[in-house]
């Protein structure tokens, strides 16, 4: 579960939730003092070539509570690349106790021939655990649980055909877990022991389709990523699973100010995957509405749409919908419990430069509802 946040933290998406409603300043006096920021970045960086975002972000969601993210972005071009470099970090600490730290960098060579990411991050987060299967995010059942942990991840790629990138990903996790909170109605919420103290080390193939026009806000294109990773012993790895996961967005322009996306997802993971590196329904942005890990199992999909509307100025708006589940075996999918999301959100865009929007997004679920506030799009 660890891993699912850790990279969020350092990523423009690190902030998934909404200002807390007891803040002293209303929204937009955030928003021009966050302005003030960038404005007066792209001014000191203007010769160079380099733009500074620096944005702390308030947030409250389901599952950390409420907090706040503090999300730092330099974008800078050395090679002239189609996309810019990104070098980041984040810094986050939310009410229930959870707080984390992460850095990473992207960057594209060759005129896009070869990219590249890197992550590493520490996080000590509290959570709820409903337990594994169909029915276990519906019982309302759980236990707190302590996740402390490293993690890393580093990804290349090298085009191998137009628009068809190929290469690897290796991803570690060194993770600690402890019970906070038992549930004395909730027994078979037992996580096996050697789960709690384990590490992770996932090596594998990634393969992805890319004709966006951008890859911060595109606009119009398709982008299509599959990665099939596997448990590495002779890495270090406690368990030697594999875990597949496919994810395709669509972007077509309805108008001059209206765009069309679309996004679905298929995860699966065979052998004895531990309870963190399961298939966790509401990873991803897929979908907003729902805790994420409360439906969590070795199989889930997901497909949702989303009109984005642009106001006037740096303002937009947003309509979304979608579906999904979770079953024991991707070949159950089609038995799985329908879990549906909608919602609305507008945007504000905080660099025109580079095309980065501040989201703020209200979603509603089967059994649940949520707000988030982020910067960059759900997908």
């Amino acid at each position: 579960m660890a891993a699912r946040y850790l990279p969020r933290l350092a990523l423009l998406a690190a902030a998934t939730a909404l200002p807390t409603l007891a803040r002293a300043e209303p929204p937009t006096r955030q928003v021009e003092e966050m302005t003030d920021h960038v404005e007066a970045a792209r001014e000191t960086h203007r010769r160079s070539g380099r733009q500074l975002l620096v944005v702390p972000i308030p947030q409250s969601s389901p599952t950390l509570g409420s907090g706040i993210t503090l999300v730092g972005a330099l974008f800078y071009n050395p090679s002239q690349e189609p996309e810019p470099w990104i070098s980041g970090a984040g810094l986050m600490r939310t009410s229930n106790g959870s707080w984390g730290a992460g850095a990473m960098h992207k960057m594209s060579l060759g005129h896009d021939r070869f990219r590249a990411v890197a992550f590493a991050g520490y996080a000590d987060i509290n959570i709820e655990f409903f337990g594994i299967g169909p029915n276990a995010g519906s019982r309302g059942r759980s236990i707190e649980l302590n996740e402390e942990g490293v993690a890393a991840l580093v990804q290349g790629q090298m085009r191998v055909a137009d628009n068809l990138y190929a290469g690897a990903r290796v991803q570690f996790l060194d993770l600690s877990t402890s019970i906070n909170r038992e549930n004395p109605l909730f027994p078979d919420a037992e996580i096996p022991r050697r789960e709690f103290d384990s590490r992770l080390v996932s090596i594998g193939p990634v393969v992805s389709y890319d004709t966006r026009d951008s890859s911060m806000n595109p606009s119009r294109g398709l982008f299509v990523q599959a990665s099939w990773l596997f448990g590495a012993e002779w890495l270090g790895s406690d368990f030697d699973h594999d875990k597949f996961t496919i994810n395709g967005n669509l972007y077509y322009p309805l108008t001059p100010s209206t765009v069309f996306a679309g996004r679905a997802a298929l995860c699966g993971t065979s052998g004895l995957a531990p309870f963190y590196d399961l298939c966790l329904y509401g990873a991803q942005g897929d979908l907003r509405g729902y805790e994420t890990g409360r439906y969590r199992d070795r199989a889930s999909w997901a497909i949702q749409y989303e009109v984005r509307q642009h106001l006037f100025g740096r303002f937009g708006a947003v309509a979304f919908a979608g579906v999904g589940g979770t079953a024991p075996r991707l070949s159950d999918l089609g038995d799985s419990t329908v879990l549906p999301s909608a919602g609305f959100g507008l945007r504000y865009m905080v660099s025109r430069q580079n095309r980065v929007n501040l989201r703020v997004d209200f979603a509603v679920g089967r059994d649940s509802h949520a707000l988030y506030v982020s910067v960059g799009e759900a997908f």
